[in-house]
């Protein structure tokens, strides 16, 4: 009888295990189904996500001027917010394409004499170390830039393609705000039940450590959003001004690169110098350049200025990190990538700085 048992149990045991073994397949094909499903909602979903942790503040304060009433409180934020987006969109959104194209058909067909750049000033050449060569190497591109791109010039059509595909990648990622602030519009007016989802789900995760990482991804998601989304439409923004101002054709491309660079942490000078030099081989006025260049210079610095307001002066966190998240999100995501990967890497920096904090440290050697 013991025998019977105990040859029976084998049995039982590899039925038990095959059972489970269905059953977390069952369960991992259903999650990977979900995941399938629900993925190409996630990128507008997460950055309306940010949207209404960066618009929380402002929301709060048009709810208690509006008497407590949420839902139109909800709907003047989403019409203001649409306007923002709108506005400069029907403003600049025929010089992004027109410029893409213009620049892109110029380089492909590298047609002389569209494309120049004035001569270089003969105090260049006095420049230590690097002048002389710099000065020959300017005068060159001036007097033929056609022949001086030529051996570059799979890279130039290249980057003309890519200013074409950016455009595009802009108006797809306006439509995706624009789907982005609705949904931030629902988390605020439905903010208790979105807050005890999160605080929820992190419980279930990690218990009250968990509770406590949901907050502080929060904060991370309020300080980055603002901090570096917030400043470089920004600076994006007032580089459109300066640009249209002066008169700089295709002034809607030069402000979206000078946003793309502000997220990346890069000078807008590095956008708004070219311009400066397209003024100069436009024989633009005296004053039109000089204004032009204060206001890029202006517009190069103001971050020194926004980010401490805007981000606060304890919240800094390494330029790096925002780099490697906006690259890497432009890289699988597109344009909107840029700005949502440099928030989501950066609020995952900041978990795992609050992670490591907490680790033990080594226990004191005792004595010998």
């Amino acid at each position: 009888m013991h025998g019977t048992r105990s040859a029976a149990e084998p049995q039982v045991a590899t039925r038990a295990a095959l059972d489970l073994a269905l059953r977390l397949a069952l369960v991992a094909l259903l999650a990977y189904w979900c995941f399938r499903i629900a993925q190409p909602f996630a990128l507008p979903v997460v950055w309306g996500v940010v949207l209404a942790v960066a618009l929380f503040p402002v929301y709060i304060r048009l709810e208690r001027l509006l008497g407590g009433r949420r839902k139109l409180a909800a709907g003047l934020l989403v019409l203001a917010c649409l306007a923002l987006i709108v506005i400069p969109v029907v403003w600049l959104s025929g010089s992004v394409l027109d410029g893409a194209r213009y620049i892109s058909s110029r380089v492909e067909k590298g047609t002389e004499g569209e494309l120049s750049i004035p001569p270089a000033p003969e105090s260049v050449a006095q420049w230590p170390v690097v002048g002389p060569q710099v000065y020959a190497t300017w005068n060159q591109a001036a007097t033929s830039l056609q022949s001086f791109l030529r051996p570059f010039r799979p890279q130039v059509v290249g980057f003309g393609r890519w200013l074409v595909g950016l455009a595009r990648q802009a108006a797809f990622a306006i439509l995706l705000t624009a789907v982005a602030v609705l949904i931030a519009a629902v988390f605020l007016v439905r903010r208790e039940s979105a807050l005890r989802f999160a605080t929820g789900l992190g419980a279930r995760v990690g218990g009250e450590r968990g509770v406590e990482t949901v907050r502080t991804a929060g904060a991370a998601i309020g300080t980055v959003a603002k901090g570096v989304v917030g400043v470089a439409v920004i600076q994006g923004l007032l580089a459109a001004v300066g640009l249209v101002a002066a008169g700089v054709p295709g002034a809607g491309l030069w402000a979206l690169l000078v946003m793309v660079l502000a997220v990346a942490q890069l000078p807008p000078l590095l956008v708004l110098g070219p311009a400066i030099l397209y003024l100069v081989s436009a024989d633009a006025g005296t004053t039109t350049l000089v204004l032009f260049t204060l206001w890029s210079l202006l517009v190069s610095v103001s971050d020194a200025v926004l980010k401490p307001v805007m981000m606060g002066r304890n919240s800094e966190i390494p330029v790096l990190v925002i780099l490697v998240g906006a690259i890497g999100g432009l890289i699988l995501h597109g344009l909107l990538g840029l700005f949502v990967g440099a928030v989501v890497f950066s609020v995952g920096y900041r978990l795992f700085g609050a992670w490591m904090e907490d680790l033990p440290g080594p226990e004191p050697a005792g004595p010998r």
